[in-house]
């Protein structure tokens, strides 16, 4: 074979080794994920409950609140859910989250404060007109001072002369705790309209003599509470924690992404004032990639990290005036999860004692609602995580349609989706033909070294035949 074939040929297998490569690149670049092709393809959603309706409505929408077992096997945002028909069409739908509404406060000054009475280390009163009637629903009671804790009364009447209690009992606080300052001047009224209120402020037990009233504020707010679901609770753990001072109690409440929004607590003991911290999480573990150098990535399982969901201090005091209300052990919350963890610091106090069962915690209510055009039957796909969120025109006149009619429907447990086909992954060229490749190269490799080191070689040969 002569010498100018030879370098034919190796120049020949040196551009089929890089046309190998190349293809095998474009493989690569060409088998990158995308978007669904068809997005609606309702294979795809792992899970299908029924909806329930009576009748179909003439007009207005249809609704019905999501299940816990929803809620969990959805995306959080929701956005995954389609409805369909019972001819299998895509039905339009809306999504409202019931938060309440908050009215806007209406704040009334008195006319003129008077009466200011002193019963020297009891209690102090002062009284106040506001000229006319006007209806409110709180007054903030401002006192002096920077650590207290005292029991409030407030009476009303109509002509300043004869009296009727409104609030047998309520508290003001200023305490001092580890993360800062908890203070409650605010005290909350039965629905009321009279024109003289009367509030006496009684002494603890380190208060001065003579301790003013400074000042009150009526105000008025209608609020319309949100009409939450009770959560069941799977179980509950109470740990003691005796070095930091703590105790913590870990509910497990069986359904990931839950929106809660309130938690209330119940103890044995009577009289108590405790800082709250409520802590959230969705998974006890979680697995993560470990980098490793010159050595393939690890995978391993942590603890999932809590987050924040809220607190506050909850308190029960006995007196005179009766016992605090129950309802002032509860506290808001924020932020969905399966697992709750509340930390109670204790201080310098023995732990409280809580009672049997005596965590109660509950949840938004998140609805879908939608025009039944039809009886039905209507079915809700759910856990498709690659599905886009849709976009329906209906958002933009529900409001309209609401106002005309509301008809209740249900909505059943997630079972299996019987014609779920998950999509499968697609194995790029690259990874089917990892040995072609990996010989491609070595056989370039080679064809390069024998061509540098054939160039070497004549390069002194050249050489001398030019002398």
């Amino acid at each position: 074979m002569t010498a100018s074939r030879r370098d034919g040929m190796i120049r020949f297998a040196a551009l089929a080794a890089l046309a190998l490569l190349a293809a095998s690149a474009a493989s690569v670049a060409g088998a990158a994920p995308g978007a669904d092709a068809n997005a609606e393809d309702l294979a795809r959603w792992p899970l299908i409950a029924s909806v329930r309706l009576a009748a179909s409505p003439e007009k207005g929408l249809v609704e019905f609140s999501l299940t816990p077992d929803a809620i969990s096997q959805a995306r959080e945002s929701l956005g995954d859910l389609r409805l369909t028909d019972g001819a299998g069409g895509i039905v339009p739908y809306v999504i409202r989250v019931d938060r309440g509404q908050a009215g806007e406060p209406i704040a009334y000054e008195p006319a003129r404060t008077y009466n200011p009475l002193y019963v020297p280390g009891k209690q102090s009163s002062v009284t106040v007109d506001f000229g006319s009637k006007a209806t409110r629903t709180e007054i903030d009671v401002l006192t002096p001072g920077t650590n207290f804790r005292r029991r409030v009364m407030v009476e009303a009447s109509t002509d300043g002369q004869s009296w009727q209690t409104l609030r047998k009992s309520d508290w003001l606080f200023n305490v001092a705790h580890e993360n800062g300052q908890y203070a409650k001047n605010r005290v909350a009224l039965p629905d009321n309209d009279f024109r003289h209120l009367r509030v006496t402020v009684f002494h603890a037990h380190d208060d001065p003599a003579e301790l003013p009233i400074e000042k009150v504020r009526a105000r008025y707010v209608r609020n319309t509470p949100p009409v939450t679901a009770e959560v069941e609770v799977d179980s509950i753990a109470v740990t003691e924690k005796p070095k930091r001072r703590v105790t913590e109690i870990e509910a497990d409440l069986g359904f990931e992404k839950l929106p809660l929004c309130e938690v209330a607590l119940a103890f044995e003991d009577e009289q108590f004032m405790r800082r709250v911290e409520v802590l959230g999480r969705d998974s006890k573990t979680l697995t993560i990639t470990q980098l490793v150098e010159n050595a393939p990535s690890r995978k391993r399982q942590i603890d999932a990290p809590w987050r924040s969901l809220g607190g506050g201090v909850i308190h029960r005091f006995d007196s005179a005036g009766g016992r605090e209300p129950s309802a002032n052990l509860s506290l808001p919350l924020t932020g969905g999860c399966r697992y709750l963890k509340l930390l109670i610091y204790n201080g310098d106090d023995a732990p409280l004692k809580v009672v049997d069962a005596g965590l109660t915690v509950r949840r938004l209510q998140q609805y879908v609602a939608f025009q039944a055009k039809a009886a039905g039957p209507y079915k809700l796909y759910v856990g498709n995580d690659k599905a886009p969120a849709p976009r329906y025109d209906l958002s933009h006149f529900a409001d309209r349609l609401r106002a005309e009619g509301v008809t209740k429907a249900t909505l059943g447990l997630a079972a299996p989706n019987p014609s779920f086909a998950p999509r499968e992954k697609v194995i790029a060229w690259s990874e089917r033909h990892e040995g072609a490749i990996w010989g491609a190269m070595i056989f370039l490799g080679l064809v390069l070294v024998f061509m540098v080191g054939r160039q070497l070689r004549k390069a002194p040969t050249s050489k001398r035949e030019g002398q």
